[in-house]
């Protein structure tokens, strides 16, 4: 599984629900989540290592920030 760990201001029921409504439209994804009890409201995005995978940190920034969230990668 390869891993993309982001920041993010998903901090609430209603910005949980913009990243879902856009997460579970990516096929690809394996899992998701997003740790609101962290002061970086941590989305963490499980997707396969092989080489057809489209996700990079840069589209998953694109995705969301694109709905009105503020999207970061952590290192």
């Amino acid at each position: 599984m390869n891993v993309l760990v982001f920041r993010t201001n998903i901090n609430s029921g209603q910005r949980l629900h913009k990243a879902a409504c856009r997460l579970c439209k990516l096929r690809g994804i394996c899992r998701w989540s997003v740790d609101m009890e962290d002061r970086d409201c941590v989305l963490r995005i499980e997707t396969p290592t092989d080489l057809t995978n489209p996700y990079t940190e840069q589209s998953i920034i694109r995705l969301l920030t694109r709905a009105g969230l503020q999207c970061e990668a952590l290192l």
